[in-house]
């Protein structure tokens, strides 16, 4: 099984895309950094949006700030400002496509017919009704409870939502608490509620970039993560219902 060039390295991979292809709303990918969830998503997203067209475009979306800083706080012009936040979808797209640049049609501004990708902030998204769309929340651990119920409220019939995420690279303390972690709270309920016809989680734990990546997770960040959201992420590590 292989999606715009990606084949799935293990069973949790391979888990993934199926649960990402299924008609089901939801999809959680949760797991140390280097795992591929991102690159996981964003296949299927692509290969479904150029290549099937079962969706009409593709949405990639993140908090639009960096280490607590406001957007208005960054230096440069606006494109300038929002290439931090799209980069991790611009060198995923180096690792499928050895020409990045033949699908830069697809999100070029000012052709509503060949647009495919849209990068929208997460600001844009709320109060909106996304229509036979993939849209993929990356970094979904460091949103609150009212700014990813925003989201999670927004697909209508045709769309596929991927919350994707890791507790133990939450960046505002704040949400280091299980009350006031969006995704911590949405993920949960759906499990206590046995919504399992609505989501499917999957958590990735082999790391795919170089050993030392492991190795930096496991000093630096492992040891930072309450019970509470280990136990939930370990949850993902079950087969699929």
């Amino acid at each position: 099984m292989a999606f715009f060039g990606i084949s799935a390295k293990n069973d949790a991979q391979k888990r993934a895309m199926h649960a990402l292809i299924n008609d089901k709303p939801f999809t959680f990918l949760t797991g140390p950094a280097g795992t591929g969830k991102s690159l996981i998503a964003q296949a299927v997203g692509l290969e479904h949006t150029i290549e099937t067209r079962r969706y009409r475009k593709l949405i990639y979306t993140r908090l639009q700030t960096q280490l607590g800083m406001d957007v208005g706080a960054l230096p440069g012009d606006l494109n300038e400002k929002t290439y931090p936040f799209v980069a991790p979808f611009m060198d995923n797209l180096e690792v499928m496509t050895a020409k990045p640049s033949e699908l830069k049609k697809y999100f070029a501004e000012g052709d509503d017919d060949k647009r495919k990708i849209f990068f929208d902030s997460i600001q844009t998204i709320r109060g909106r009704s996304i229509n036979h769309a993939f849209l993929m929340l990356d970094e979904a651990q460091n949103l609150d409870v009212h700014t990813i119920a925003a989201i999670a409220t927004r697909p209508t019939i045709g769309s596929k939502f991927v919350f994707i995420g890791n507790f133990a690279q939450i960046d505002n303390t704040k949400l280091r608490n299980t009350k006031t972690n969006g995704l911590y709270r949405l993920l949960a309920g759906l499990y206590e509620r046995e919504a399992y016809e609505y989501f499917d989680h999957i958590n990735l734990t082999e790391v795919q970039r170089h050993p030392v990546v492991e190795i930096v997770e496991d000093i630096l960040r492992n040891h930072e993560m309450a019970p509470e959201f280990a136990e939930l992420e370990a949850r993902g590590n079950e087969s699929e219902r």
